[in-house]
């Protein structure tokens, strides 16, 4: 039974009575090797206390298995399946637990290997914003004028897209989004999807955390959360500190280069149909969602004002 899906991949539950396992269907090919860094950087993870699904091999102790189909290959994850509800944002306690955990997840954060992701620090130029919203306008999708209308926050967005300081490098989660934690009956959190795992700065993903979580639909931060998740994340040992708007910048550049590959994919003939109206939601969504200057502001004042320990 599939039970979701996301930009690079779909879940299904495999219930087997005794067991229970999540299996993950892959829309691309998943590299062998980053796969096996990834299970060591979780297993480093889980031993420190972090709550997280165990990664499975195949029979033949690969991570990546191809299931042959009479298309496309199919390539399969296999997970051990953890109970869990997604997180409710209302809950005045949820602040306090997710500055907890990802304060933990960059306290034991090993070095990073490897180099930085473009994905995270570079972004595409406004001629490609000017080409795709006219492809869209041309093909009647309804998200091509909603795209030229952000011509002018997306270029001022783009000026925040630093590269990060080598030196302050760890590996990170990097997609810390609510979708991607389960909250178990206990009240703990599970994180999920570690798939881009991998080179960023702590202060960077403290940022995207807290747009990803504490600002609402209307594009208002939630002020007393920002501060109870920061206050939280510094006394769990979170290295990370909002230095200024460019601190942003990996939030920023993932939100950008996200809306770029799906308006990509929404506007491909080669797509699935499934693909094409899943990538049309998503652009709607992160259109809809792009941070005002004015919010990356007042996030980074309240950052600078917040107290190094939570008061409660």
């Amino acid at each position: 039974m599939a039970v979701s899906r996301g930009a690079a991949g779909r879940i299904w539950c495999l219930d087997l009575g005794t067991e229970c396992y999540a299996v993950k269907e892959l829309f691309r090919r998943s590299d062998e090797e980053s796969v096996r860094r990834e299970v060591a950087f979780t297993a480093h993870l889980r031993a420190a206390g972090i709550r997280l699904p165990d990664s499975l091999p195949g029979a033949d102790g690969r991570f990546v298995v191809p299931l042959p189909t009479d298309g496309d290959d199919t390539w399969l994850r296999l997970y051990r399946w953890i109970d869990g509800v997604h997180a409710d944002l209302a809950d005045p306690g949820l602040a306090t637990r997710i500055g907890d955990l990802a304060g933990r997840l960059h306290a034991h954060a090993p070095p990073a290997q490897g180099a930085a992701d473009p994905w995270y620090d570079t972004v595409p130029g406004p001629a490609s914003w000017d080409e795709l919203a006219a492809a869209a306008r041309a093909q009647g999708a309804d998200w091509g004028r909603a795209l030229a209308r952000q011509a002018g926050l997306l270029a001022d967005l783009t000026d925040l897209v630093t590269p990060a300081a080598v030196e302050r490098l760890v590996t990170c989660h990097r997609d810390l989004h609510p979708d991607n934690v389960l909250v178990q009956d206990s009240g703990d959190l599970v994180l999920l999807d570690w798939d881009d795992a991998g080179p960023a700065c702590p202060d960077r993903e403290l940022a995207g955390l807290l747009m990803f979580w504490h600002v609402t639909d209307d594009g208002r931060a939630d002020d007393a959360a920002v501060v109870r998740t920061l206050a939280s994340y510094h006394a769990a040992g979170g290295p990370g500190r909002l230095r200024d708007e460019r601190s942003f910048g990996m939030y920023i550049a993932g939100r950008l280069n996200f809306l770029h590959s799906q308006a990509s994919v929404a506007l491909d003939p080669r797509a699935t149909a499934e693909h094409r109206r899943y990538a049309s939601s998503e652009i709607s969504d992160t259109l809809a969602r792009l941070p005002a200057l004015t919010l990356i502001s007042h996030l980074g004042s309240l950052a600078a004002t917040a107290p190094a320990r939570p008061r409660w």
